[in-house]
């Protein structure tokens, strides 16, 4: 894991500028319905702190990849939005990591070793996610402010 993490972040930084943290929200953003998502749902969900997201928020805000905006109803919450250039960047970032990481890798395992490593990592993401269940456990179907859909 540390080396492919090792590998991402560093096509990340050359691709795009960006730390592969913080590409990691712009993909959510860019995955989710209008691109728009609530600071709470990213941090719950990317298992970052909602400090560590609203930092990393404002370094992509500075670089106009991001807007941050109140979320609809009066509360106290926020919520992100990709910009047009933030899609842009996802799009590039992601063709370079598709042929530099992910077919080599992918090319070498095959149709059965790939669904083998798939089921694998579901059953380790499910027990890592059992182990944390009484912390603030997402629905990744959940809307921008957190409620399934």
């Amino acid at each position: 894991m540390h080396l492919l993490e090792t590998a991402l972040e560093r096509q990340t930084q050359r691709d795009g500028g960006v730390s592969h943290g913080h590409f990691k929200l712009l993909v959510l953003l860019r995955a989710a319905e209008n691109q728009t998502l609530g600071l709470k749902y990213l941090a719950d969900f990317l298992r970052f702190s909602q400090s560590r997201v609203s930092h990393a928020l404002t370094a992509l805000e500075n670089q106009g990849l991001v807007t941050r905006r109140p979320t609809v109803g009066g509360r106290r919450a926020s919520e992100a939005s990709l910009t047009d250039d933030g899609r842009r960047l996802v799009e590039q970032v992601l063709r370079g990591q598709r042929r530099e990481i992910r077919d080599p890798l992918f090319d070498q395992l095959g149709d059965v070793d790939t669904a083998t490593l798939g089921d694998i990592s579901s059953r380790l993401i499910r027990s890592l996610d059992e182990s944390r269940s009484g912390e603030n456990a997402v629905d990744p179907t959940a809307d921008a402010d957190g409620r399934a859909g």
